[in-house]
């Protein structure tokens, strides 16, 4: 949820507004519409190359890059190509970017070089592919001043990598109800002082977390200064992929004294 700056203190807005933070790279977006050409080449092709499609998301990393490829209902595949280099020009507070034909045939150009030719394909057959920029915020110092309280995306601008967005909304929603209920309109103070304390570490640890995946997949420095490499990564480096190592992944506390496997709550 946002809040709109007319409804909010401009003291908090200070106090808390953390500037948008440019992660290092944006991504390509498309998507493919094959209604009625579930059979053509195309479709048979991406399947015999990513052959769980229908049933996952596939991270397909290369050198200093990653796809995100899944399928959407209506017969319909999503793909995000991010791509390190400087931050895209925009016009005011979109974080999409209307390209150009010849920007479009650099990235066909670009794609036959560095995936698989069913993907390269996809993408090439997509119509109105677009740049989106990929931001996100250092943690805030508080998510409450008075009785103006901060959920979903105007708590925590995330990147996309943890997967965490809307989770991580359900589950403010779903603590911030419980101490509401807990502690009662007549002790609003208190009741955000314990949604605060108990969400507030959570979303830091997993807005790092998200940032840091970002990073990996992209080949990026991290805080120690090593990159990671796909073709040459160890197991160990490779673990850090995986969704489970997410911060608080097998269970969120809803308040000081209950705490629920994830899967109940907002996965």
């Amino acid at each position: 949820m946002s809040v709109s700056a007319t409804l909010v203190p401009s003291t908090f807005i200070l106090h808390c507004s953390n500037h948008d933070r440019y992660s290092g790279y944006y991504a390509w977006r498309g998507i493919l519409d094959f209604s009625g050409k579930e059979n053509d080449d195309i479709i048979l092709g991406i399947r015999q190359s990513y052959p769980d499609l229908a049933d996952c998301l596939y991270f397909d990393l290369a050198l200093a890059t990653h796809c995100v490829l899944y399928e959407l209902k209506g017969h319909r595949l999503n793909w995000l190509w991010y791509i390190n280099g400087p931050e895209p020009e925009r016009k005011e507070s979109s974080l999409t970017v209307k390209v150009s034909d010849s920007m479009i045939e650099t990235m066909h150009e670009e794609a036959d070089k560095v995936w698989v030719p069913e993907l390269a394909r996809v993408m090439k057959e997509t119509k109105e592919p677009f740049i989106n920029i990929i931001y996100d915020s250092d943690p805030l110092p508080k998510l409450f001043r008075d009785n103006v309280v901060l959920v979903g995306d105007a708590a925590h601008p995330t990147t996309p990598h943890g997967l965490r967005s809307t989770n991580m909304s359900i589950q403010d929603a779903a603590v911030l109800g419980c101490c509401l209920k807990k502690w009662g309109l007549e002790n609003l103070s208190s009741a955000l002082e314990e949604y605060q304390s108990i969400r507030l570490p959570v979303i830091s640890k997993q807005v790092l977390h998200a940032r840091k995946l970002g990073r990996i997949k992209q080949g990026l420095a991290l805080n120690c200064g090593r990159t990671f490499d796909p073709t040459t990564a160890r197991q160990e480096e490779c673990l850090q992929l995986q969704q489970r190592s997410m911060p608080y992944f097998e269970g969120v506390p809803i308040t000081f004294d209950i705490t629920l496997p994830s899967e109940q709550i907002g996965s």
